[in-house]
């Protein structure tokens, strides 16, 4: 009897949808069961917000840093201690993150290719503030080779954020040119043009 049910409902919705529609309802269905089930949750979330991102766009506002701004200060994950200060003369990209975020981690890759473009041209900055053991292990596992840090004193108001990921590209002069907040596409034509500007300053 319950069979027979499911098989009139599968005939009747099987005669009203064409075969690509029925495709993306189940697409659809699996999509759900994916984020309902706790293993896989964070990597599809993380795979539905790469599809969706976009280039980011310059920071409206002129915003120069100042003395404090400068002493902003980080650990590296082999110990040495650095203030912004020591960065200064190339641009610097600095990026909050956290290996338990979806946006985060979808828009990684990008931020890697970003990287592998701009190593010798830009000063990187990747800041996490879980255990270095556990950043390490995901980086490795992952093939991501970003330079890591962790906050190693007060954190300048020009530099504070409750939102992960957060993107600050500080021109070499000091001027804070792009702010993020949210997950971006970091390798696109767009960033590439805006990174050869700041670098050539």
């Amino acid at each position: 009897m319950i069979r027979d049910f499911f098989i009139r409902k599968w005939q009747s919705y099987k005669s009203r949808k064409r075969w690509w529609s029925i495709m993306f309802d189940f697409l659809f269905l699996l999509l759900i069961l994916a984020m309902v089930i706790p293993a896989s949750r964070r990597t599809m979330s993380s795979f539905v917000v790469r599809q969706t991102l976009i280039s980011p766009r310059e920071s409206a506002k002129t915003i120069f840093l100042d003395d404090d701004d400068w002493q902003f200060s980080v650990m590296s994950y082999d110990g040495e201690f650095f203030n912004l200060k020591d960065f200064e003369g190339k641009p610097v990209f600095i990026n909050y993150w956290a290996t338990w975020c979806p946006p985060c981690i979808a828009e990684l890759p990008s931020i890697q290719n970003l990287y592998n473009q701009y190593r010798d041209k830009v000063h990187f900055i990747f800041i996490s503030n879980e255990n270095p053991d556990v950043v390490k292990a995901f980086m490795e596992r992952r093939g991501y080779d970003l330079p890591l840090y962790a906050h190693a004193g007060p954190v300048p108001d020009a530099f504070e954020s409750s939102v992960l990921p957060t993107t600050f590209v500080i021109g070499a002069g000091g001027r804070i040119v792009l702010y993020k907040t949210g997950a971006a596409r970091w390798d696109s034509k767009k960033v590439f043009r805006l990174m050869d500007r700041l670098s050539q300053q």
